[in-house]
């Protein structure tokens, strides 16, 4: 080889040798910013907390933390997570610990206050509804609600990779699934399901960029008027405040006067979740309530549900109200009858003293005869409607116009409706019971005169007399010997005991069917009307049994 070839060779050796050298170092620096960056999600989004508890397992990868980021969830949702992975795989966290990465994942991959709206009756644990089998409930019916409520994956929202990644997750987790499942082809339906969930339920919605866009973290501190109503019980009152121990969380103070006028006070912990969603812990000596809440967009009012923790069957329906707020919130009953004398019970917020009933703004065929009594912002006042058939009017105060309560008067009652129609008790274990509280809604015909028609009107609960009687589906059923009671004046069936009942026949358990009725029986001409429904007693929800 020639000098000059040798010249060459080399300079071409030594040019690929600097290649080489640059693309590996280019490589390198570019591994080196890739672990930077990843290094730089973790410190930029999440909490050193998250960081060690979570992302430890979860690789970050483009910018996201996976099976994290393309999640999103209610916190009871995360909660579910968090449990799992302490279950399963050992995360060494304490409950307090625990409670703030909820509170973080819940702030950065939760819901939007429209997608908490929708599935508020699963949130709040309300065991006798039943889902609509129409829509999206259809689809799920087979794949889904054969083991858990629909609720569930309603109240989940991923991008399409992780909703496909589901049906594995299934099997990996409950590898019977299969053989469970085995009436229907679940496999192929459970990948169809996933796919449309992925359209109805994807990660990314106009609710939840707005909900970001607009950044609101309401403050709920301060002095809340409170108006609730227990099924079965009546209405009820109360006076809260909120005072703020961090950012997001509160104690509250909440005093009560019950339908029954006794006073109650409850007082606890209440967490802000996603800038407007409460969760509450509340406790009155042994009695202790769980609270679901959200914050309307304005920040005027708070709408949830307290349900007791021992019971969930039993619970009040509550709206808070902005203390300052003056005027009428409520009343109860909801309808009077015509041409007779009832007294009515009004809840407003700061109400003069010595109301009188020139202080009350009604229509003339529609009069406030007296104050029977006031307690604060509580007044119960005699009325009398001259109305010749079902009519509503708006009661008000009149140096408060602006705010007013609906009542309805009515002539006779044609109907009555039991709901839930098909409620469900479930047995005592442990330490807990599910109840089911009955309510009787009055029904009015409407101008066709005929009951089941669309022009139907429900004028609400009614004061009725409550039964059981066997719901026969064997030969020599004892269902009602053994399954529960109801209260024969609130509607409230609570089952029995669970386990073996060595006085039924094979010292089976005590759950059963039964018919329910309710008997309302009108005032003046003594004639009865009776609506039915039916009470399924069974075992208890598998969430209690830890």
């Amino acid at each position: 080889m020639s000098r000059n070839a040798k010249l060459v060779t080399g300079a071409i050796i030594g040019i690929l040798l600097v290649a080489v050298v640059i693309f590996f170092a280019t490589k390198n620096d570019d591994e080196a910013k890739k672990v930077e960056t990843e290094e730089e999600v973790r410190s930029e989004q999440y909490s050193e907390l998250v960081q060690q508890s979570c992302i430890t397992c979860h690789a970050t990868e483009d910018g996201k933390v996976q099976r994290i980021s393309d999640i999103r969830k209610s916190p009871e949702g995360w909660e579910d997570t968090i449990s799992r992975m302490q279950k399963l795989w050992g995360v060494d966290i304490t409950p307090e610990q625990k409670a703030d990465i909820v509170q973080e994942l819940s702030e950065k991959n939760g819901l939007a206050p429209e997608e908490t709206d929708k599935v508020m009756y699963w949130l709040t644990e309300n065991g006798s509804t039943y889902e609509s089998t129409d829509g999206d409930f259809e689809m799920l019916q087979n794949t889904c609600i054969s083991c858990h409520a629909g609720g569930r994956p309603l109240a989940q929202y991923r991008t399409e990779d992780e909703w496909a990644k589901l049906k594995d997750f299934h099997i990996g987790m409950n590898p019977s699934t299969i053989y469970q499942m085995r009436t229907v082809k679940w496999e192929e339906e459970s990948e169809e399901v996933l796919k449309r969930l992925a359209s109805v339920q994807s990660f990314e919605t106009e609710e939840w960029e707005e909900w970001k866009k607009e950044g609101k973290q309401h403050d709920v501190s301060g002095d809340w008027r409170v108006v609730g109503y227990q099924p079965g019980v009546g209405l009820y009152s109360g006076d809260a405040t909120f005072e703020k121990k961090e950012d997001d969380q509160f104690v509250e103070t909440k005093k009560l006067l019950l339908t029954n006028e006794e006073e109650k006070t409850y007082e606890g912990n209440v967490r802000l979740y996603t800038g407007y969603s409460l969760r509450s812990s509340l406790a009155s000596g042994d009695d202790k309530l769980r609270g679901v809440f959200n914050v309307s967009k304005d920040g005027k009012t708070i709408d949830g549900r307290g349900t007791a923790v021992l019971d969930k069957g039993i619970y009040g329906d509550e709206t808070y109200y902005r203390a300052d707020e003056k005027g009428l919130l409520a009343s109860w009953p909801q309808a009077v009858r015509a041409n007779d004398e009832e007294v009515i019970r009004l809840v407003g917020s700061q109400l003069p003293d010595g109301l009188k009933a020139e202080d009350f703004e009604t229509p003339d065929h529609f009069q406030v005869k007296e104050v029977v009594k006031q307690n604060g912002n509580d007044v119960w006042i005699k009325v009398f409607s001259e109305a010749k058939d079902y009519e509503t009017v708006e009661i008000a105060l009149k140096d408060a116009p602006e705010r007013t309560v609906e009542i309805a008067s009515y002539t006779k009652i044609d109907s009555v409706r039991v709901e839930p129609e098909k409620g469900v008790a479930r047995m005592f274990y442990i330490d807990r019971r599910q109840s089911t509280q009955f309510e009787a809604i009055g029904v009015l015909a409407g101008k066709d005169g005929k009951i089941g028609t669309d022009d139907d009107i429900e004028i609400g609960p009614l004061p009725v007399t409550w039964s059981l009687s066997e719901y026969e589906d064997r030969e020599g059923d004892d269902d009602i010997e053994f399954a529960g009671t109801i209260d024969e004046a609130t509607g409230l069936f609570t089952p029995a005991d669970g386990g073996l009942n060595e006085e039924r026949p094979w010292s089976g358990n005590n759950a059963g069917n039964m018919n329910v009725h309710a008997t309302y029986k009108d005032p003046v001409t003594g004639e009865e009307v009776v609506g039915d429904g039916v009470i399924l007693v069974t075992v208890p929800d598998y969430m209690y049994i830890q």
